[in-house]
């Protein structure tokens, strides 16, 4: 199984992992053989990129650190939640939502439990979705990175649950800004930045009602655009000010919305969002919470298509986590960019005098120019 990027699809590929509607349902199902409709439907509903099937590929398994049932489960939850809260009047609202903590424990748990049966958290994030940077995908994405964060720190279970349900409900308040500023396909105005950083305050006001969710997971919600310098909002609080659950919440959001295409601009490539997050630790987040996070991502995630410092391409094919930036590529073109017949594996973290330097379909990524993260 390798990822390539939609615009290289052709009919008769088959799709290698399930692609998801924005809201958690299956769009289309493994094994299916796409054709034209097909392709143009995934470019219509927004999808960048697919996993298909390659015989050169066919031992590559793309497993999530977490189960698909799982992850669709947490989806819907809080597709529902959302959906709730918005038919929900306002002032009722403020009191609590009905059983809304029970049911984030329940999929949180499930989460959880993945986490905890994985030998290894290395996280690929390796979901496809529709409109992908929806707040339903985007929300899971957070929970799970914060998640595997956290249990490296050594967090307890109490404190896992506080801290993933927090993550994945980080953003509940853009259900309160105008749904015209949501709907947008352009990059938000300077005016319509500071009316969205309100959704920091309308995620606190309504999460700190819920009688069943913890006051530590709404400040969260409230306190994950701060940054240790201060620059952050809504209340510009500094260093030990911001609670380490919001800290660890933010580099997860910071990092997935880096890697996700926006209607706007392409998705970030691993390599430059991690650098962009290094290079932020002691003046935005704390070093050791940025380092906790880098142990447990992917750099070249299994199944990317990437181009050796030789010219040669090929693909990821296993990812040792203690090397994630040396993993082992199996070679399927020559310097010329020719295919070859007989492909073969080149371990980076031995053969020193090879590295990566970039994804063969490139089109995909933008190259970093601004700090600004919407």
């Amino acid at each position: 199984m390798r990822l390539v990027s939609l615009k290289k699809a052709t009919p008769g590929m088959k799709l290698g992992r399930t692609v998801f509607t924005e809201d958690g349902k299956v769009l289309l199902g493994t094994g299916m053989v796409l054709n034209e409709r097909l392709i143009q439907g995934l470019e219509k509903a927004g999808v960048d990129s697919i996993y298909i099937d390659d015989p050169r590929t066919a031992d590559i398994e793309i497993e999530d650190v977490i189960r698909p049932e799982t992850r669709q489960a947490a989806v819907e939850v809080v597709q529902k939640t959302i959906k709730q809260i918005q038919n929900t009047n306002r002032l009722a609202r403020r009191i609590s939502v009905k059983d809304m903590g029970m049911h984030f424990q329940q999929v949180f748990h499930a989460i959880l439990d993945d986490l905890m049966g994985s030998e290894e958290i290395v996280v690929h994030l390796a979901n496809i979705s529709s409109r992908s940077s929806a707040m339903y995908h985007h929300a899971v994405n957070v929970s799970v990175l914060a998640t595997a964060v956290g249990m490296s720190l050594g967090y307890n279970r109490k404190q896992l649950t506080e801290l993933g349900i927090g993550a994945m409900l980080h953003d509940i308040g853009k259900i309160d800004l105008p749904k015209e500023l949501l709907d947008k396909r352009e990059r938000w105005t300077p005016e319509e930045f500071e009316i969205s950083k309100q959704h920091t305050r309308y995620g606190f006001d309504i999460l700190r009602k819920q009688h069943d969710l913890s006051l530590l997971s709404a400040h969260v919600a409230l306190s994950h655009h701060e940054r240790l310098d201060g620059s952050g909002y809504p209340q510009g609080l500094k260093g030990d000010q911001i609670h380490e659950y919001a800290q660890i919440t933010a580099i997860c959001d910071v990092y997935d919305s880096l890697t996700t295409p926006r209607p706007w601009r392409r998705r970030y490539m691993p390599q430059d969002a991690l650098e962009y997050l290094q290079g932020s630790g002691g003046h935005l987040f704390e070093h050791h919470l940025v380092s906790a996070f880098c142990r447990h991502i992917a750099i070249f995630p299994l199944g990317s298509s990437i181009v050796l410092n030789t010219g040669e391409a090929g693909v990821v094919c296993r990812v040792d986590p203690n090397y994630s930036h040396r993993p082992v590529i199996r070679v399927l073109k020559d310097g010329r960019g020719n295919d070859i017949s007989m492909p073969y594996e080149i371990d980076l973290k031995s053969e020193l005098k090879y590295f990566i330097v970039g994804f063969e379909d490139e089109s995909l990524f933008v190259v970093p120019e601004t700090k600004e993260v919407q």
